[in-house]
C-alpha cells in the first residue's frame, strides 16, 4: 500500500470581510452579570414568597444557569432580598445542601453576590442591608461570604438625595435587621447613581480616594475598598426583546478594537459584564438567546482574543501580577474604543484535525476544531480523491479517500452566521 504525504494548507475562519487582527496582547475578560430586584413582581407577577411563584422563577433561573455551565461560560448572579428570603423559605435553603442558591455557587461557572437597594422606611421598604444580604446567603449554606458590593451609590448625589454610599463600608458594618452580623467588601462593582442618571462606566481596578466627581476616579494606594469596573452598562446588555446578532457583533468589534488600540500597555485591563435582569428570565426563549449569543462571540474565545472569567477570579489574576498598591488601571467608557453593531471584520486562524501521512484507498476523515453552531463551510480539496461524506457547506468534517500516492491538499473556510 502506497504511502503518502498529505500538505494541509492554512484554514481561515472567516466573517466575509479582510482586516487582520493584531497581536492578542490585551484580552477582554468577559461574563454575564444579573440583578433581581425588590419590584420583580411588577414585570413577570412572581411573588418569590409564594411557594408556587418562587418554583416557577426557579426554573427558569435554573435554565440560564444551565446554559452558561454547558458552554463553560462565566456568570455572577447577584440577588436582592426577596428572592434570597425565597430561597430560604421555599427550598429549606438552611438545611438543604441543593438549594438554588447553594447549587449555583458550587459550580465553576457561578458566583453568587449580593445586590441591594435599602430602604429601611416607608413605602416599598427593604430593612435589608448589605451585611443582612451576606448573612441570608450565608444562611443559604455558601462556601465563603461575599466579598463583592453587587452595586452601589458612587458619589454624593443630592438631588435627588441619597441615604448612602460606599464610604461607609469602607469599614465592617452591622445589618440592619441582624445587627449582630457585621461584613466589609473587598470589591465595590457597578457604581449606578439614582435612577441611573449618571453611573460611573469604566474598565479597570483601582481604589477610589472619595465619593465625590474627582476624587471617584483617583486611585488611593492606601485605600480600603477596589473598585472593580464592569463597563459600559447601556452598551452590553442582553434583554429578552435584544437583536442577538447585533449584541454579539459589539462584544466582537469592542474585544478586536481593545487589541488593535491597547495592545502593548502593559497595565491595560479590561473586564466586562454582559447584564442580565432576573425580569427577562421568564420571557419565552430567554435562556435560548443566552446560548445563541455565547455561540457567535465563540471565535474571539477560540483564539483568546476573550476570555470567561468570574469577578474573583479575574481580580484574584490582577494582585498576581500587580502586587504593587500603586498599580491601577481605570479607563471612563467615552475614552475606549467605538462600540459598533456592524458585522465583525477579524479574520481568525482556526485548527483542522486530520493526519498529514496517510494511505491510498483508505478514508480519511477532516475535522474543524471548535466549529460554531449555524456556520457555513467551504471545502477546497485538491489532488486525486474520492469524498466518501461530508464536506458540504453545512459540514464541520470532510472524509476524503486519497487514490494515489502524489501530494493533495484540503481547505476549509468557515463563515460564522
Amino acid at each position: 500500500m502506497t504511502q503518502f504525504k498529505l500538505l494541509l494548507c492554512s484554514h481561515l475562519l472567516s466573517f466575509l470581510y479582510h482586516n487582520k487582527l493584531h497581536a492578542q496582547d490585551v484580552p477582554v475578560y468577559l461574563y454575564f452579570a444579573s440583578h433581581n430586584e425588590t419590584n420583580d413582581i411588577t414585570y413577570h407577577g412572581l411573588d418569590y414568597a409564594d411557594a408556587a411563584d418562587y418554583a416557577v422563577m426557579r426554573t427558569y433561573v435554573k435554565q440560564v444557569c444551565d446554559t452558561i455551565i454547558a458552554y463553560d461560560a462565566r456568570y455572577e448572579m447577584m440577588l436582592e432580598s426577596n428572592f434570597i428570603r425565597g430561597c430560604l423559605q421555599n427550598e429549606n435553603a438552611s438545611t438543604n445542601p441543593d438549594d438554588l442558591i447553594e447549587w449555583a455557587d458550587n459550580t465553576d461557572a457561578i458566583e453568587v453576590q449580593p445586590h441591594n437597594h435599602f430602604k429601611p422606611f416607608g413605602v416599598g421598604a427593604n430593612p435589608y442591608n448589605y451585611a443582612d444580604l451576606c448573612h441570608l446567603l450565608d444562611s443559604c449554606g455558601l462556601s465563603s461570604t461575599s466579598e463583592v458590593m453587587g452595586g452601589f451609590i458612587w458619589r454624593n448625589f443630592t438631588s435627588p438625595p441619597v441615604n448612602q454610599d460606599w464610604t461607609q463600608w469602607q469599614t465592617p458594618q452591622p445589618g440592619f435587621t441582624f445587627p449582630f452580623y457585621s461584613w466589609k467588601p473587598t470589591l465595590l462593582w457597578g457604581g449606578g447613581s439614582p435612577n441611573h442618571i449618571d453611573d460611573y462606566d469604566a474598565y479597570g481596578i483601582w481604589k477610589p480616594q472619595a465619593a465625590t466627581i474627582a476624587g471617584f476616579g483617583a486611585h488611593n494606594p492606601l485605600g480600603a475598598l477596589v473598585n472593580f469596573g464592569s463597563g459600559c452598562s447601556e452598551d452590553f446588555i442582553l434583554w429578552d426583546t435584544t437583536n442577538v446578532a447585533l449584541l454579539a457583533n459589539r462584544i466582537l468589534n469592542f474585544a478586536d478594537s481593545v487589541n488593535l488600540h491597547f495592545a502593548g500597555n502593559a497595565d491595560a485591563f479590561f473586564c466586562m459584564k454582559i447584564m442580565m435582569n432576573f425580569r427577562n428570565f421568564p420571557s419565552a426563549g430567554y435562556a435560548a438567546k443566552v446560548g445563541q449569543l455565547i455561540r457567535l462571540i465563540q471565535p474571539d474565545v477560540c483564539n483568546g482574543t476573550i476570555q470567561w472569567k468570574g469577578i474573583m477570579e479575574t481580580y484574584t489574576q490582577w494582585l498576581a501580577t500587580h502586587p504593587n498598591p500603586n498599580d491601577y488601571y481605570l479607563i471612563r467608557c467615552e475614552n475606549t474604543v467605538a462600540i459598533s453593531n456592524a458585522p465583525n471584520t477579524a479574520i481568525y486562524a482556526i485548527t483542522l484535525n486530520g493526519p498529514n501521512s496517510v494511505c491510498t484507498n483508505t478514508p480519511q476523515t477532516y475535522t474543524v476544531n471548535n466549529p460554531v453552531a449555524g456556520s457555513a463551510y467551504t471545502w477546497t480539496i485538491t489532488g486525486n480523491y474520492t469524498i466518501v461524506s461530508g464536506c458540504g457547506t453545512a459540514d464541520s468534517s470532510c472524509t476524503v479517500q486519497w487514490n494515489s500516492g502524489t501530494a493533495g491538499t484540503v481547505q476549509v473556510q468557515q463563515t460564522v452566521p
